[in-house]
């Protein structure tokens, strides 16, 4: 079966009952199949055909929704953007994708003017708004006027066939697409639902947008599954978290480390333990947060380990529960922790955690036109994740770090190729080496070391200023240090090693947080 046919199934069984609960309104399983289903007779009628991209670039909204189960009901390929993405970001996922079309919602529409001018393949843009759309460089349509049709079922897709092509961080260089199938959506969803045993009473809580995978597989695709109901908002608040749990009767969420210790620092309250969450989903956080957060909120935290490549890959369930773990391999996976040259390490000891799976098309089937890069991690027929682990006597995964030069920042994937790409365009700057530092409350922030041009002067402040509109907003760096010289190899390359080393407290670091510069998004 594949994707939108498995939501038409749903929507037989569950009907009216509310699916989504969206800050623009509810959704039901019906109005969720019936919304997709006119997607998708619109998108047949504009000849859209089998294994065309098509890409989304919105905010959380009932539109996404039922324009990514469009998609996939014509047998197009969801190409689904960041909707803090800018400039030379989205440029790089529609011309790598060769889109033919975009949807995308009146809030984003200014951050593609001016940038698709030079995008050949890209024939129409689709604005969801209710006045005109605007003059762009392609033809633009209403939302509502090219899929206001009678609702048409999903055409015949093979589950292995492309659903999407998600876009990691490009934390090693230029964004990935990576391609994932019906079949790999479909498992994600209904064997985690047996997995951590979610039920039709069920309500989660996502505050990811649907660009993520986590909101769109873990969230939005296992309440499907289940039966049950999801609250989706766009932001994630501290101070409003737990009354929206307890508006809503949520029962489950997905959480990040930094997420938890967030949590943590608001003030104590003696309702801190009245809430309806029984569990929280993929923490990320060291065994002491882990501790806490489940005494404070009376809960227990599940963690699983995971990539947009793979999807899970370690999980805790609810009889095997290790705090501070990330669990056991999943059944679909085959796990091992291995040194430099593949060869597996003795329990206990450090070393990359490298996976392949027990059943068709549950991981990634390759990088979008990116032979070479799918090939480099796929060694000895093992997909290498780069991270770093160790597995005790008993079979669990403990997390370690990440060998590639990423930076995490709130839940984000920051591309610091794509940082350093928008800095090179600064006319006043001669190089910048983008990288990430410890935040004070978990996770990473973004530092970029910069060499002006000599006999220029460059503020930091400027700096930003131009970074703005250019890059995600949580990309642009709260750090900046300026330097005479970046410190590099034999062969050149920047020793961003020694840079993260020398920290915060280095001479010439300027915090915008500190300078009160406020970040125009």
């Amino acid at each position: 079966m594949n994707v939108s046919k498995f939501v038409q199934q749903q929507a037989e069984r569950f009907g009216e009952r509310t699916l989504a609960v969206l800050e623009d309104g509810r959704l039901s399983y019906a109005e969720l199949a019936a919304g997709a289903g006119a997607v998708t007779a619109g998108l047949l009628e504009l000849g859209i055909q089998r294994g065309d991209r098509v890409a989304l670039m919105m905010a959380t909204r009932r539109e996404f929704l039922v324009s990514w189960f469009g998609v996939l009901g014509a047998g197009a390929i969801e190409v689904p953007i960041h909707d803090a993405a800018r400039g030379p970001g989205i440029v790089h996922i529609l011309e790598t994708t060769a889109a033919r079309l975009l949807i995308v919602d009146e809030e984003n529409v200014e951050h593609i003017a001016g940038q698709i001018g030079d995008i050949d393949s890209l024939e129409l843009v689709i604005v969801v708004t209710d006045a005109e759309p605007p003059r762009l460089d392609r033809p633009t349509r209403r939302f509502a006027d090219v899929f206001d049709r009678a609702p048409e079922a999903a055409i015949d897709v093979d589950p292995g066939e492309p659903a999407s092509i998600l876009f990691t961080g490009g934390t090693t260089g230029a964004p990935k697409g990576v391609v994932v199938s019906h079949a790999h959506n479909l498992n994600m969803a209904r064997s985690y639902v047996d997995l951590v045993g979610y039920t039709e009473d069920d309500v989660l809580y996502s505050v990811f947008p649907l660009f993520h995978a986590n909101a769109k597989y873990m969230s939005v695709l296992i309440a499907i599954a289940a039966g049950a109901r999801v609250v989706i908002h766009r932001r994630f608040s501290a101070s409003r978290f737990w009354d929206v749990c307890r508006a809503e009767g949520v029962t489950a969420f997905n959480g990040l480390g930094e997420m938890l210790r967030i949590l943590l620092k608001q003030p104590e309250s003696e309702r801190d333990r009245d809430n309806p969450v029984r569990m929280v989903i993929g923490s990320a956080a060291p065994e002491e947060v882990v501790e806490e957060f489940e005494r404070r909120y009376d809960l227990a935290v599940l963690d699983v380990y995971g990539l947009s490549e793979t999807g899970p890959i370690t999980a805790v369930t609810w009889e095997q529960r290790r705090p501070g773990s990330c669990g056991r391999p999943v059944p679909w996976f085959e796990v091992r922790i291995v040194d430099e040259h593949d060869v597996e390490v003795p329990r206990g000891r450090s070393g990359q955690i490298v996976v392949r799976p027990n059943r068709p098309h549950v991981m990634m089937e390759r990088y979008w036109g990116n032979d070479a890069a799918t090939l480099a991690l796929m060694r000895n027929l093992w997909f290498h994740t780069g991270d770093y682990a160790r597995q005790d006597e008993d079979g669990f995964i403990w997390f370690l770090e990440r060998a590639t030069d990423s930076i995490r920042r709130r839940g984000e994937n920051v591309s610091a190729w794509e940082v350093e790409r928008v800095l090179a365009d600064h006319p006043d700057l001669l190089e910048a080496a983008v990288y990430g530092v410890p935040s004070e409350v978990g996770g990473q922030e973004v530092m970029a070391a910069v060499v002006p041009r000599p006999g220029l002067e460059l503020s930091a402040e400027g700096l930003l200023d131009f970074c703005a509109g250019k890059m995600p907003h949580f990309a642009v760096p709260r750090y900046v240090r300026f330097m005479d010289r970046l410190p590099r190899n034999h062969a050149q390359r920047v020793l961003k090693k020694e840079l993260k080393a020398e920290g915060v407290d280095a001479a010439g670091v300027w915090d915008r947080e500190a300078a009160g510069y406020v970040l125009q998004r």
